[in-house]
């Protein structure tokens, strides 16, 4: 199955008359023991088992962790039942797809777990340390080089985007020779390491990692290895990014985006974009290249709203 960036094996596998989704540790495709994805899946198997007694409409109907941990086995939900696994191209279905999804993310925030819980399940906070004292934009101000590079890299993105994107790598090519507004973005980036991280989080709400069933409503959060404990609106923010990404407008949610994240992801997805080097089909280089530069469209939106 395509999709997603993780290394894993994922596959829909007939079981009778219904089918399953099989996501399997291969250490063949990796360059050690896998170590660090299976812990990775036993945290994504706990989490969901956690959340299927907490919140069981946002997770898979049942799972089950086999072979040594090495492969996760759930429900799986397929488009010839109506599920979407990519955004909806309808207007009027996206838009139901999106508010879905922020209400979504609204109600996991409010999840309230011990202590033992957060510690046993690894969900301590990260996110806000990660990206707000993350040095990618101030590399980025520091060495005129990896402007350049990165200005390369938009101007080989710009002929594959759409207008909107286009637009948005245009912009940020402009960015990156304004040293005086890359170290504002730097300053407000790192205001989001001082906020409080007290809300529960999926942390990577992505289409990728989203089931939406239109004629239903439904709506399924899969991948939970990086759930963690995160700021007020951290998850609207990392999925109305991937919304805005992929051509849509999210203007009527543009008060549930947290600007201190946008900041910080113009620097953390920028210095990302160039390891390796991106290069056109490098879809991963290509993701986060896009992210930095709407990310900065957003920002940029939300204080003209304000102002």
């Amino acid at each position: 199955m395509s999709g997603g960036f993780s290394r894993n094996r994922r596959a829909l596998v007939s079981a009778g008359d219904k089918m399953i989704f099989v996501k399997e540790v291969d250490v063949d495709l990796l360059p050690d023991d896998g170590e660090r994805e299976l812990a990775w899946l036993k945290k994504d198997y706990e989490v969901t088992q956690l959340l299927q007694k907490l919140h069981p409409q946002y997770v898979v109907d049942w799972a089950k962790l086999a072979s040594d941990g090495y492969v996760l086995i759930t429900s799986s939900y397929t488009s010839a039942d109506g599920w979407l696994w990519r955004p909806p191209a309808e207007k009027s279905v996206a838009e139901r797809y999106i508010s879905a999804v922020v209400a979504a993310v609204r109600e996991l925030e409010k999840t309230e777990l011990s202590h033992a819980v957060i510690e046993e399940l690894y969900l301590q906070p990260f996110v806000a340390t990660e990206l707000g004292l993350d040095d990618g934009i101030d590399r980025v101000i520091a060495d005129a080089d990896i402007r350049r590079q990165l200005i390369d890299n938009y101007q080989t993105l710009l002929p594959e985007q759409s207008e909107v994107n286009q637009r948005r790598c245009q912009k940020m090519m402009e960015l990156l020779s304004r040293s005086d507004e890359l170290a504002d973005i730097s300053v407000r980036a790192k205001e989001f390491a001082k906020q409080t991280e007290d809300c529960f989080n999926h942390s990577d709400v992505r289409s990728d990692n989203l089931a939406f069933n239109p004629q239903t409503g439904e709506l399924k959060l899969v991948d939970w290895n990086w759930a963690s404990y995160v700021l007020q609106g951290s998850g609207a923010t990392e999925f109305l990014v991937d919304m805005a990404r992929h051509g849509h407008d999210v203007t009527p949610w543009l008060g549930e985006l947290n600007a201190e994240m946008l900041a910080s992801f113009v620097g953390f997805f920028l210095i990302r974009s160039l390891k390796p080097p991106l290069k056109p089909g490098d879809n991963l280089r290509q993701m986060q290249a896009l992210s930095a530069a709407v990310a900065y469209d957003l920002l940029q939106s939300m204080c003209r709203s304000q102002s």
